[in-house]
């Protein structure tokens, strides 16, 4: 599985979004507004799936679909 459809499958999961609403290139906040318990839900989701905690800062920069599958890649 690519780290795109990954992070496609882990949004839809948390925002509660079929996946196939879900564009590569779409921007967090237009998939569904967030809040903290939805981006809560996202960082869970990202450290189950990383093994690992994943550092504030990495998450602070998520703004897209994209920016949510080069976390992943890089948190293998």
């Amino acid at each position: 599985m690519t780290a795109l459809l990954e992070a496609k499958e882990l949004l839809s999961g948390c925002l509660f979004v079929p996946t196939e609403k879900i564009g590569d290139d779409d921007k967090l906040q237009t998939i569904k507004e967030l809040d903290s318990l939805s981006f809560a839900s996202i960082v869970v989701e990202l450290e189950s799936r990383a093994g690992r905690e994943i550092d504030p800062v990495d998450l602070l920069e998520l703004r897209s679909v994209r920016d949510v599958a080069a976390l992943l890649e890089r948190y293998r």
